[in-house]
């Protein structure tokens, strides 16, 4: 359960309401694995670990969205600016292509969340499109940034 100021303005629907609420959550997430469903299917969520100590300090996951999939994320506040968000998105977009064969992943964020706008262009996503709307639910301008992979060919 997150109750750091970032979470409740940009993802208020994944802060929960109790520690029950978030054992509910985690286990519906994880149960999806057990499925080993695509993120077109269901939603694939992982922690974000520091390498060096082992600490939680954020998630980041691949989830359905209109037939195509989105790349969610968040980095606990003490930890951002360090680059761990772009490393981050850059590695579950990798392995999401990879695994899936995804041949694009969206990132959907509200224009005055700069750091994650930032984030999602230093992981290479390209702004696919602006307009007002309702994310989270706030209303306001809404970005989709756009990661598109060349389709395989076959060799002959």
């Amino acid at each position: 359960m997150s109750l750091e100021s970032g979470m409740r303005e940009w993802i208020p629907d994944q802060v929960y309401r109790s520690e029950s609420h978030t054992t509910e959550v985690l286990e519906y997430l994880m149960a999806q694995y057990a499925n080993q469903e695509s993120p077109t299917q269901a939603p694939y969520v992982l922690g974000v670990c520091l390498g060096a100590t082992g600490e939680l300090i954020g998630h980041v996951g691949l989830s359905p969205l209109r037939n195509q999939v989105e790349i969610g994320y968040a980095i606990e506040e003490k930890h951002q600016r360090h680059g761990y968000g772009t490393e981050t998105v850059s590695a579950m977009t990798r392995w999401g292509h990879d695994t899936f064969q995804l041949p694009t992943v969206l990132g959907v964020v509200s224009s005055e969340n700069v750091g994650s706008c930032r984030v999602l262009e230093k992981s290479g996503y390209g702004l696919a499109k602006e307009k007002a709307g309702t994310l989270h639910g706030r209303q306001g301008l809404i970005r989709t940034y756009a990661m598109s992979f060349p389709a395989h060919q076959e060799s002959a």
